[in-house]
């Protein structure tokens, strides 16, 4: 028998690919088509290797459907997804992302975080299957590569000015002279002493009016902007879940009264300090609005970075109490429920906003 046209070949494996989990499957389908063409079976490639593959489907517990083909995606995709994921989040978190994919030994808890989050992303963009797929191997050997062509090396021209700069004097190139007479060089040098004293004195002087170092907490969480949800759902217990399996933190999830959820992220406001931030859409007043849970050992943690209002613990400390705030740019209601302390965010004032939020 006349060996087959190599074009046929080729078309057998593509198809191949198409529907194999992984190399070795494609290989084992292409050699039972040839053996199907030795023994006169002329049908179309795509045809053949249908054939052959569904033959083989029962015998196979761990079917994936092509998984080959998705896993090869994913290379791919982060190379889109991570940076406009990346630039999303806040300084302190990317640099936190980087640290935990630069350093050697078991994966950080960061990067088990932003593995979700990118997960989270690509099923934003309807890639399931990518997502499934998606490992913590893969991410990494993803991130590398983008470190490597979006970060730019220390320019040229610092370097050359750090080694200029650690060259001992002598090996240093001679300066040009002067061309300015000596008294003016004298002058400019007793102003140049002159100045940097008075710079000196006014950066050591203290300031009454220097702002304070330490942020309020509440006004922190008002300046929080959150994007789409890391994890979906449509009812509380789906969020109850989710939140006791990331943070371990037991919670009462809220219905929103002519409202919806929409899913729930991990809010941060540094590596230490990170907590619930509901998503929920408002229909009453057409709009989105966040809900962000804390509670009293939360508290405790935070107030080594952040100045906190006792006022508002004082306005809820009682079961029934509420806060409510209403600024230009935002519109906060903070109430308390058992332990836990609920701060919602809405862009439109409502004085009823807290009753709407039911508890089952």
């Amino acid at each position: 028998m006349k060996s087959l046209p190599h074009s046929d070949i080729e078309d057998l494996y593509l198809f191949a690919q198409l529907v194999a989990d992984d190399a070795e499957e494609a290989s084992a389908l292409l050699s039972v088509a040839l053996a199907e063409r030795e023994r006169g079976n002329r049908s179309e490639a795509d045809v053949l290797i249908k054939e052959v593959w569904s033959r083989q489907t029962p015998s196979r517990m761990t079917h994936q459907d092509g998984a080959w083909l998705a896993r090869r995606q994913v290379p791919a995709a982060l190379e889109d997804m991570l940076p406009r994921l990346m630039a999303r989040l806040r300084p302190s978190r990317r640099m936190a992302i980087v640290k935990a994919f630069r350093t050697e030994g078991p994966a950080a808890s960061d990067r088990s975080v932003f593995l979700i989050s990118v997960k989270r992303a690509l099923e934003s963009d309807g890639l399931h299957s990518v997502a499934d797929r998606l490992t913590l191997e893969a991410l990494e050997e993803s991130m590398r590569r983008y470190l490597d062509s979006q970060m730019a090396p220390v320019p040229d021209s610092l370097l050359e000015a750090w080694e200029q700069k650690r060259l001992p004097a002598s090996s240093r190139p001679a300066r040009r002279s002067s061309r300015f007479p000596l008294s003016a060089r004298v002058a400019l040098g007793v102003l140049i002493i002159l100045l940097s004293a008075a710079i000196g004195s006014w950066i050591t002087s203290p300031s009454a009016n220097a702002p304070a170092v330490q942020s309020e907490l509440f006004d922190e969480l008002s300046g929080l902007s959150m994007d789409d949800p890391e994890f979906r759902a449509s009812n509380p217990d789906q969020v109850e879940r989710f939140l006791d399996d990331r943070l371990g933190w037991r919670l009462a999830v809220p219905r929103l009264r002519e409202g919806s959820i929409e899913g729930v992220s991990i809010a941060r406001l540094g590596p230490d300090l990170q907590f619930p931030a509901i998503h929920y859409t408002d229909q009453a007043n057409e709009s989105d609005l966040m809900v962000f849970v804390l509670d009293y050992r939360f508290l405790e943690s935070a107030r080594s970075t952040f100045l906190i209002d006792d006022r508002i613990l004082d306005q809820i400390a009682d079961s029934g109490g509420i806060d409510i705030r209403n600024a230009p740019e935002y519109f906060r209601v903070t109430w308390r429920f058992r332990d836990d302390i609920y701060v919602a965010m809405a862009p439109a004032t409502d004085t009823e906003l807290r009753d709407r939020f039911q508890f089952d």
